[in-house]
């Protein structure tokens, strides 16, 4: 890649570039004043650099009028491009229109969320943005946050406790836990205590093999170790969102999980109601 010259550019007004440009357009040193909002002795003395510049008459008088050069109008043409490009880029971003936008988004989401968000949101893009597609990445918290650092992913939601300074987050809202269990199979009523959940064993989601659950933390941090939480009561430990749901909805376990709402694909699976 060849490196810019900045020493020979420091040597060279750019705004005689834009003088070029004008001075070709109006083919007159006082249209040219003009269209720069300038003086005629300004724009007179502008030629005069040019013309020095370049080693070239830039405009001459035929037939009583002024005429551009062969060389004016060749290096007009190669500029003006440029002029163009530099004056889209300092106008400012455009006012964004996501019906107009035709692009590749990628996201993460964890499974349950997936379930959650994806039929709605692929149904609101449909009138609203038809030219975006998305492509969703699964992973845990962490891993959605490696995607983001890696710049592989643009956006990743999920229960993020504490983002360091190189991640920007907004809260969406407030999840609940959920307790999931076929009642033929787990001896709990409708409305059962802490004590009745921490005496069965558990299943929930993770994307790492981990045993110990959110919910497992969150007792922790509660201090319930002692005479109620015996530990962690995990049995299964499952990467999908609907193998959980299944598990515990023909096993004897509980699912412990963020009550997220389902899609009705979903919540027609065994263990979801």
């Amino acid at each position: 890649m060849n490196d810019i010259l900045y020493g020979k550019f420091r040597q060279i007004d750019l705004n005689l570039l834009v003088a070029l440009d004008a001075l070709v357009q109006e083919r007159s040193v006082s249209g040219a004043a003009k269209r720069l909002f300038i003086g005629q002795p300004a724009m007179s003395h502008a030629l005069a650099r040019l013309r020095e510049l370049l080693g070239d008459e830039i405009l001459f008088r035929s037939h009583g009028r002024m005429e551009p050069t062969c060389r004016a109008l060749t290096i007009a043409a190669e500029i003006r491009p440029f002029l163009l490009r530099i004056d889209a880029l300092t106008r400012g971003q455009p006012e964004f229109d996501p019906v107009t936008v035709v692009q590749e988004m990628r996201i993460a989401l964890s499974a349950s969320l997936e379930s959650c968000l994806l039929p709605s949101l692929v149904e609101h893009l449909r009138t609203h943005a038809p030219g975006l597609q998305l492509s969703v990445q699964s992973g845990g918290p962490l891993r959605q946050l490696e995607l983001l650092q890696h710049g592989e992913v643009r956006l990743a939601i999920d229960h993020f406790p504490a983002l360091e300074n190189d991640f920007i987050g907004e809260l969406l809202g407030h999840v609940p836990y959920d307790c999931v269990f076929n009642p033929e199979r787990v001896p709990l009523g409708e409305n059962p205590g802490i004590h009745e959940i921490l005496a069965q064993p558990h299943i929930h989601s993770t994307y790492a093999g981990a045993t110990l659950s959110r919910f497992d933390q969150m007792l922790g941090r509660a201090q319930l170790a002692s005479a109620t939480y015996r530990g962690p009561q995990c049995q299964l430990a499952v990467h999908s969102f609907c193998g959980q749901r299944i598990s515990a909805g023909s096993g004897p376990a509980a699912n412990l999980d963020p009550a997220v709402p389902l899609s009705p694909a979903i919540a027609d699976l065994p263990g979801t109601a």
